[in-house]
């Protein structure tokens, strides 16, 4: 029975080796479609890793002649026109992006009703005694401000009292200087 078994197996990794199929992205203008003969047998061409009689590949060839050739200028038309269509998309979502913002901010804004007749009498009166934290955060932002304009202002007057006071020795020094030349004379 395990013979039986092995043969399987065996069966079923060849099957799945076989189907195992590698996908890649290729560009559907610049697929390659040459036919390159061998050297070395002569009578036998290579197309995509694959060998072919020489017949095969003047039928081949023919038929690669016959296919529509690539027109560039259409090509390169249509990749300017999927351009703008991004350009296009992309201005969408960024009007789309900053509309959702300013609904997100605005309900942000807005707040919540709260319904009150939903909650018990205990309840009711904890949420009205609450202190208005939006006022006392108004309040402290003023508070700041103003903190910060009176520290600015203190030190201007330092800085200007600190001058007003060298500039007053100065004087009295040169005031003194000339006491004591008008005694001395």
């Amino acid at each position: 029975m395990d013979h039986f078994h092995s043969v399987d197996a065996s069966h079923s990794e060849k099957n799945s080796e076989c189907t195992k199929t590698v996908h890649k992205r290729r560009s559907s203008v610049f697929q390659s479609r040459t036919i390159t003969f061998n050297e070395y047998e002569g009578t036998r061409c290579v197309e995509d890793g694959k060998t072919v009689d020489a017949e095969d590949a003047i039928k081949c060839v023919s038929k690669i002649s016959l296919e529509k050739p690539i027109d560039l200028e259409e090509y390169i038309i249509n990749l300017r026109n999927e351009r703008k269509e991004w350009i296009e998309t992309l201005k969408q979502r960024k009007v789309q992006r900053r509309n959702l913002a300013k609904q997100k901010l605005y309900s942000e804004n807005r707040g919540q009703l709260l319904d009150l007749n939903v909650l018990a009498e205990y309840e009711k009166a904890f949420v009205t005694a609450r202190p208005n934290y939006q006022h006392i955060y108004r309040n402290y932002k003023k508070l700041s401000d103003i903190v910060a304009k009176t520290s600015v202002l203190y030190n201007l007057t330092y800085k200007l009292n600190q001058r007003f006071v060298r500039q007053m020795e100065r004087r009295l020094c040169k005031v003194n200087d000339k006491v004591i030349e008008i005694l001395g004379s």
